[in-house]
């Protein structure tokens, strides 16, 4: 119950705030731990596709990935430090707290989304070396 809250939460800011929807990709970049759950989970609440990033890769593969999928936003910590410029939301910042705490904690539906969630809309979004070793994106 309580990462189903919090997971509307973040949702309802994505939507709201971020004007977060179906075919916008959502660059996760955060350590595992239960903020990495509530993020996907969010992401996917709000019908966007989540594109996982490991903060630990070579910066040149992560400019790569940040390049290609242009994410409409990196939800992340304040720690951790990207090489590509995004626009970012820092889950561990204080005001994004005040932020979150402010949100309904019931589930978003296509009434809150931007956009209908429809069958078609990629649910995520990954990079793999494929067989040329240059990552790639298969939604």
């Amino acid at each position: 119950a309580q990462l189903n809250t919090q997971a509307n939460q973040l949702a309802h800011h994505l939507i709201t705030t971020h004007h977060i929807g179906p075919e916008d990709t959502i660059a996760i970049a955060l350590p595992r731990t239960p903020d990495l759950i509530t993020a996907i989970l969010a992401t996917l609440k709000t019908g966007a596709a989540y594109l996982p990033l490991d903060p630990q890769h070579p910066t040149h593969r992560l400019t790569h990935t940040l390049t290609t999928a242009q994410p409409t936003l990196t939800l992340t910590t304040t720690d951790t430090h990207l090489p590509h410029h995004t626009t970012t939301l820092h889950i561990d910042h204080p005001t994004t707290h005040h932020h979150l705490n402010q949100q309904p904690t019931h589930n978003p539906t296509n009434h809150h989304r931007i956009t209908p969630l429809a069958p078609h809309h990629p649910a995520y979004l990954i990079h793999t070396s494929g067989s040329t070793g240059h990552p790639k994106g298969v939604v």
